[in-house]
């Protein structure tokens, strides 16, 4: 068997090595239901140790051909590989994401929630900002009313409410259309139909009058819905509201929402300064949002994407070990045990959350195990073929392509460290555990490089 094959096997090996924690943690994962905090201390210190063996291994490595070439080309192909690599992971991830991986880790999930429900209070303060009652509300102060907005669904032909029904509610429109229906003498007539960001029942906010009209979903509605009793709770701490409601109440107006051009201006300058203020709502995802997100992503979509994003995080894993695998060789000493180390530790615990995950939205067992069964064997397979692409003593030209793709990898993972791992142990260990796992994930592996 030729060296160059032996290598290839030698970094198959220790991909499948470094790669065995993924089946291994989806198993661990599903038996035993692991603390939040303890996969984030593993995760911390799996991101230590390949903090420790990326420096190390891979820049160390470059800035030390550099010097000793006196060849700064070198470094320079390995910095702007390393960032290419991080802004192509990010674009990646970003994808990826937007198809269902950020279910692969709870940090992403959470952070995926909050994003969705900001989005949702901006798209409620684009409605609000529609209606010229709730205009008298100072825009600064517009924040008080997000927490009592509720989220509802109908049906396509499904009646909302109906003419002469207490009016209790106000209603604003997300996406689909709604028919209004009015009947006098036993004659019913269509009068309107409203669709997306238009309002309807605001006069149940200032009277108790009546419902004056029917309103039924045309196609599938999703609607916030605000009660009468919470926004009473508003007049009580809004002044300036409740007077103006009592005034408009005594005047009985019907127009509250007539759009003509000077409203619209008022209506823009209004919702700008409402949305200035998001920062005063402290947007709360609890877990509760988070299983219902899990369950809305069911499906083989989802549990894709999931697969996808831990390959994306893997493939510049497995091509380092296939280079490391080959350096090592050409230099006759051992390989990076504190690199290796730290990619089964990183492995970990995301194969351990992101199982339980899959569980949540109804995945099998066996289908959860050979996932993860299959991105080991595929690790193990970037590794050799990172072996048998990357030459052990590149010349010319070629020396400064590898540092690239050397960089690009490096940067790849640096992001990938910062973007899923630490934010996840930040998450659920919070401050302290992250930071001093991260710091003995680093130790250690320095301890084991200067054992090996």
């Amino acid at each position: 068997m030729s060296t160059t094959v032996t290598i290839a096997m030698l970094a198959l090996i220790w991909g499948l090595v470094s790669a065995v924690s993924l089946p291994l943690g989806a198993v661990i994962g599903i038996w035993s239901k692991p603390t939040q905090k303890v996969t984030s201390s593993l995760m911390a210190f799996g991101g230590g140790a390949l903090l420790f063996a990326l420096t190390i291994e891979l820049f160390a490595h470059s800035l030390h051909l550099s010097h000793e070439g006196h060849d700064k080309l070198i470094i320079i192909s390995t910095m702007i590989g390393a960032v290419f690599g991080g802004l192509v992971f990010e674009l990646l991830n970003q994808i990826l994401n937007n198809k269902g991986a950020f279910l692969r880790k709870s940090a992403l999930l959470k952070k995926y929630v909050s994003k969705k429900k900001t989005h949702n209070v901006k798209q409620l303060i684009e409605s609000l900002s529609k209606v010229r009652f709730l205009q008298m509300l100072p825009a600064e102060e517009v924040v008080q009313i997000i927490p009592y907005i509720k989220t509802r669904g109908y049906s396509a032909g499904e009646t909302i409410f109906k003419q002469g029904e207490e009016g209790r509610e106000l209603f604003f429109i997300i996406s689909g259309n709604v028919r209004i229906i009015r009947e006098c003498d036993g004659e019913k007539k269509d009068i309107a139909e409203l669709s997306s960001d238009d309002v309807f029942g605001e006069i149940a906010l200032i009277s108790d009058s009546p419902r004056t009209a029917t309103v039924q979903a045309i196609d599938d509605v999703k609607l916030f819905v605000i009660q009468k009793a919470d926004f009473d709770y508003l007049f009580r701490n809004s002044p300036a509201l409740h007077d103006e409601g009592i005034k408009l109440m005594e005047e009985r107006l019907n127009d509250i929402s007539v759009k003509d051009y000077s409203f619209k201006n008022e209506s823009a300058q209004w919702q700008k300064k409402a949305q200035s203020n998001l920062s005063k709502l402290s947007i709360s995802v609890s877990s509760r949002d988070m299983d219902a997100e899990v369950k809305e992503h069911q499906g083989g979509g989802a549990a894709m994407a999931i697969w996808l994003g831990i390959a994306l995080d893997g493939i510049p894993e497995s091509l380092v070990i296939g280079m490391l695998t080959v350096a090592a060789a050409a230099a006759n000493r051992s390989m990076s045990f504190a690199f290796i180390a730290g990619v089964f530790l990183a492995n970990l615990p995301e194969a351990m959350s992101s199982a339980v995950t899959m569980q949540k939205q109804g995945s099998g067992f066996k289908k959860i195990f050979w996932m993860w069964m299959s991105l080991c064997i595929m690790t193990g397979a970037g590794a050799m073929i990172g072996a048998l692409v990357f030459p052990a003593h590149p010349e010319g030209t070629l020396r400064y392509f590898i540092s690239g793709i050397e960089g690009m990898a490096a940067g790849a993972m640096l992001t990938m460290i910062a973007n899923t791992m630490l934010p996840e142990a930040y998450e659920h260990g919070g401050s302290a555990v992250a930071g001093l796992s991260t710091l003995i994930g680093f130790i250690a592996a320095l301890c084991v490089k200067i054992m090996g």
